[in-house]
Order: structure tokens, then sequence, then C-alpha cells
């Protein structure tokens, strides 16, 4: 496991993945946002997967093996009371019939309550304690699938409480924690959600849908989503109408022109910042000749870096490079900005761009550096 040179540490939290890898000189977060993955659902796939192959290209990561570790805020886990089935070497699964019984029904139940239509899911002894976890198999193995459509190699997912207290996550990715990530793969292939999965037991017989656990995941019955989500809808339209009779309906409608126009901007405001990361960034005003700016071409997109670099040079940058990309070219446009760059100089910035390339995906890397990367898709 994760035998190739360079291998890579993925970790997914509700906010994002963040990826190590011993031939980047920094650690590159993706922020989700709500025009990706909301509650951990993924909304579009396509955008995602897309932005995540931007995501990879504009890093440089090394194709190699990687593991995929899962953060306490992503998961869904249950500590079993029953004892969990045991494999012997010359029978299979072996246990008292009733604890066996106990602990399918006590797993069944614990799935059929994660409120995800397929997930991963796995029965994993941790010290004396069977836990089972679940993880939404959408949002893991759309990450997992793009890296590997780039040519890197998905070893495991794992979750990241089975390293205890010897791997802090909390405060993220660290290179000391990914080291021991690496240096522990027996804890990484005893806690693999893509091995020895769990799965429902329909009420018809779907044997076929199961025939590979380690693909497949676990199929939730979509009419059961579909009644909470109906529930959840018909108590917010009650709230909604308590509200109205509560306060008028003359104080439910906008008279001022002014504050129509306020909502529409902080729309477009939205539409073009929606892939910028959910951390604030200080606006701190800073001099444009400080900021790098790198330009991304392929060898037919001269002219546009020509006026890319006339448009940022009226602006006051300086230290602007361009170089033509060693790898595919993606379809989209994209701009990634260092974490330090003020919001306000980022909107300039994307507004002069989008004169040049009106269709761009904005993004951020964790850079402490000053710098800005645009990298010129096909379209």
């Amino acid at each position: 496991m994760l035998s190739k040179s360079h291998p890579i540490i993925l970790f997914i939290d509700r906010f994002g993945f963040s990826v190590y890898q011993d031939a980047l000189a920094n650690i590159p977060k993706f922020s989700f946002t709500p025009d990706l993955v909301a509650n951990l659902d993924v909304i579009s796939k396509d955008q995602f997967v897309n932005l995540i192959g931007t995501f990879i290209q504009v890093n440089k990561m090394v194709p190699s093996s990687l593991a995929v570790i899962l953060s306490d805020n992503v998961i869904y886990v249950k500590d079993l009371v029953s004892p969990a089935p045991k494999l012997t070497s010359t029978q299979g699964l072996e246990t008292d019939a009733v604890d066996d019984k106990e602990h399918e029904d006590e797993v069944q139940i614990f799935l059929e309550n994660v409120p995800f239509e397929e997930v991963l899911a796995k029965v994993i002894k941790v010290g004396n304690i069977n836990r089972a976890v679940a993880v939404n198999k959408d949002l893991a193995m759309t990450i997992a699938d793009t890296f590997s459509s780039k040519g890197f190699s998905v070893e495991a997912i794992a979750p990241g409480f089975m390293y205890g207290q010897s791997a802090n996550f909390t405060a993220g990715l660290t290179p000391d924690n990914a080291r021991i990530v690496l240096e522990n793969p027996e804890i990484l292939k005893s806690g693999n959600l893509l091995t020895d999965q769990e799965k429902i037991i329909p009420s018809q017989n779907l044997e076929s849908e199961f025939k590979n656990p380690a693909v497949s995941g676990v199929k939730k019955p979509k009419g059961l989503r579909q009644f909470i989500l109906i529930g959840v809808f018909v108590t917010l339209l009650v709230i909604l109408a308590v509200v109205y009779l509560n306060l008028g309906v003359s104080q439910t409608v906008p008279k001022s022109s002014k504050a129509k126009s306020a909502t529409t901007n902080a729309v477009n405001t939205s539409s073009v910042i929606s892939t910028l990361t959910q951390t604030p960034v200080a606006s701190v005003p800073i001099d444009p000749q400080n900021i790098k700016i790198k330009i991304i071409q392929s060898s037919q997109s001269d002219e546009k870096v020509t006026n890319l670099k006339s448009g940022l040079l009226g602006m006051g940058f300086t230290d602007i490079i361009s170089e033509v990309s060693e790898v595919s070219i993606p379809e989209k446009s994209s701009v990634v900005f260092s974490q330090n760059v003020p919001a306000d100089l980022r909107n300039n910035v994307i507004a002069e761009i989008k004169k040049i390339l009106p269709d761009i995906s904005i993004l951020e890397n964790q850079d402490v550096d000053l710098s800005v990367s645009i990298l010129i898709g096909k379209s």
C-alpha cells in the first residue's frame, strides 16, 4: 500500500480537501462552495470534476498512489453493542446465530439513518469496540475517481480517528500527521472503507447490485430520502406562513428600489466568487507591484496572453510571467489566488481578466506568498 514514489495523502473535511505530497512546496486546499458541495452532497458533479482537474494541474501534482483520510465531521459512526461477525481462515463468517442477527439489525438501522442515497460503510475494530462507519459515496468517490482519471492510484479511504492521538486532524492536514499516515500502512489497511463493506439487506433479491462491494457501496432507498425532504419542506412552509401572518403583508413586500438593487448586487457578487474558499480574506491595501502573476497558456493563446499582460500592467502589476503548459489544457479558464491577496484587489483582477476570459473559475491555494496564477483554457 502506497508503494509508489511521492505518495499522496488527501484529507477531506466538511469545508473541502487538502493534499500532502513531498513533491509539493506546501499543502494546497480545495474549498467546497454551495454551488459544488452542500451538506456533503455533490450539487454540480461535472463542474466539481472539472475544478478538481484544474486544481491538480495548477498545483503540478505528481501522479502516484493516494490515500484518502476522512475527517470526523464528514463521517457517520456508531459503536455497536453486539459483536461483529468474525472471519476464520477455514469457514468464513462464523458467529453465534443470535449475535450475528443482532449485529446485522444494528448495522442496518444505522445505515438506514445515514442521510445519503449511497454510502461507503464498514464495521471497523477500534480497540475493544466494533464501530460502524459510513460516508457519502458520491462525495468521496467523485474526488477519488477524478484523481484516478488523472493517473493517480487510489489505495484506500479511511477515517482519521483510526490514528487516535498520534495524528491530530482537528487542525486539518499537516506534514506531521501526513507522515504518521505514511508510516503506518497497517492502520490504513484495517480502516479502508473500500474493502469488506457493509450493505443494506433489501427485502427483495438484489444480490446483483452487491457483487463487487468494494465498488458498489451501499444503495439507499430513494423513497425514504424523498419523504424526509418533503417533510422538511412542508415544515418550512408552515413556519413561513406563521411568520408571514405575524409580520403582516405590508412588511414582506420590499418597496425600496435600493433594497432590490442591493439584493441583485449580492447575487451577482456571489456568482463571481462562487469557487473562492470560505475562509474570509481581510481587505488590506497591498501594492500590486508586490504580487507575482503567472499566466499558463497553450501554444495557441499568445493573443490572449498579450491582452492580459497589457490590462494587468495598466492596473500597476509589474511582476508578470507567462509559460506554455506542459500538460493538457482544461476546457475552462481559471484564476488561483494565494490566500493573502485581499478581497478588493481580487475583485479588480477578476473584472480585468473577464474582459479577455469571460467564463472563468476562481480558486484559492494556501501559499503565503502574494501570487496569482491564470490558467487559460480551451474555451
